[in-house]
């Protein structure tokens, strides 16, 4: 009865927004498997400490080390071990820390391992995580009416500021839609896992109509997060096709793990200059390519060419492309960029103005309308990320890459527009 308060009040603590962790000797295990040696231990007892940590979201940082962290220090067939000290985060922690890992140091005075838990740095991350519309999200049943709310909220402004400013809105919804209703796809699959796999031995053990109404309804959350993760592995790994049946998740992560294994960790250029670290490299590019893509210090007089380039506009052509696109034209140039294209600052890809098109179509037609009539673009719209591609497998300088600009979907759109207008 001690042991069930103190989940109880443990489940209370923990229902907050901030980040959790449970550290320490629960005294109790999982499982059997937990488990060498020693009298059985109760099952109600593993059952209410796995139905704690179910309720909670908790999941359970995989130990490194000795397998049982306890010992009861008896001698022959007395002697028992098991895994009693364990440690415990929620999806909010794992969220901010998704390496931590725990050790069990070998025991010396104690007849409990000391546990060492350590947050590691993803060697990879470098910088905060930016925003980015999920393809996974259009499949919630509340997405559409979510983004019909935040898009019909009053904006002052016309055509292409309206259009920024309710786009910069619903990026901030969307932040905390994906919290509420989202999380880490990967935690949410773990313990519905879990939780299948406990309910198909309660099953086993002694059939229940309850027990197997649950077991179809968890069945059924399983599968529609696992179609969710699959469709998130695919937009990472840039993938423009989509297989059926068997789930994809061990491909999606090889075309990843391929990827990751071609990110560069240091550099040794020819000016000797040693770039061992994410941050130096990260500088070291800045330095370089702003010295020739922002160099403006250095003046030349360029000779007139005009004589050289004759008009190939006729009157008609230079009245079509001063005309105002149609909503056709619009949605025509849309739907020809792919919709895992690696999307510009702003973070919406094709993916999103193609399913919430219905929702969004008069604001896009109106701020294309503005801007071929104003033509100029903000620079919300013109801001680009620079992209460096390596020309060879392992580049040693900066001068070894080639950078492209990575455009907004709107960019795109007037982009193709004025292209259709010109025939090949």
């Amino acid at each position: 009865m001690e042991r069930r308060n103190l989940w109880e009040e443990l489940h209370l603590s923990s229902t907050g927004a901030e980040p959790c962790l449970f550290a320490g000797d629960f005294n109790i295990i999982r499982s059997e498997l937990e488990q060498k040696g020693g009298r059985p231990r109760p099952r109600l007892a593993m059952d209410e400490f796995n139905s704690w940590i179910h309720l909670g979201g908790l999941i359970d940082v995989k130990s490194q080390g000795c397998k049982f962290s306890w010992c009861n220090g008896q001698r022959g067939f007395s002697r028992s071990w098991a895994k009693l000290d364990r440690v415990l985060i929620d999806p909010n922690l794992l969220t901010k820390c998704p390496n931590v890992t725990c050790s069990y140091l070998p025991r010396t005075t104690s007849d409990h391992c000391p546990m060492y838990t350590e947050f590691r740095k993803d060697p990879f991350s470098y910088g905060p995580s930016p925003f980015r519309f999920q393809q996974m999200w259009v499949e919630h049943p509340d997405f559409m009416d979510f983004v019909q709310n935040v898009w019909a909220a009053v904006v002052v402004g016309t055509g292409l500021l309206k259009l920024a400013n309710k786009l910069k809105k619903l990026k901030v919804a969307f932040w905390e839609w994906n919290k509420t209703f989202f999380g880490r796809t990967n935690v949410q699959i773990d313990v519905l896992e879990k939780k299948v796999e406990e309910l198909e031995g309660s099953l086993q053990r002694d059939w229940n109509e309850d027990v197997e109404r649950e077991l179809v309804s968890s069945t059924v959350d399983l599968s529609s997060w696992r179609r969710r993760e699959d469709t998130r592995l695919a937009q990472m790994a840039k993938l423009k096709w989509k297989m059926e049946g068997d789930r994809n998740t061990k491909f999606f992560h090889v075309c990843l793990a391929s990827k990751r294994n071609k990110r560069i960790q240091e550099m040794r250029p020819l000016n000797g200059v040693e770039y061992s670290s994410l941050e130096d490299i990260h500088q070291g590019a800045i330095n370089y390519f702003s010295g020739f893509l922002q160099n403006t210090n250095q003046s030349r007089e360029l000779p007139d060419l005009s004589y050289l380039i004759s008009p190939v506009i006729d009157e008609a052509d230079s009245t079509r492309i001063c005309c105002i696109p149609t909503l056709d034209e619009v949605h025509e140039a849309l739907s020809s960029i792919p919709i895992n294209s690696s999307p510009a600052p702003d973070r919406f890809g094709a993916g999103f103005f193609n399913c919430c098109w219905e929702v969004v179509k008069m604001d896009v037609l109106y701020a294309i309308s503005e801007f071929f009539i104003s033509k100029s673009l903000p620079r919300f719209y013109t801001a680009s990320f620079i992209m460096l591609i390596p020309k060879m497998d392992a580049p040693s300088g900066f001068d070894k890459f080639r950078p492209i600009s990575l455009c907004s979907v709107f960019y795109k759109i007037c982009s193709k527009i004025l292209l259709a207008f010109f025939p090949r």
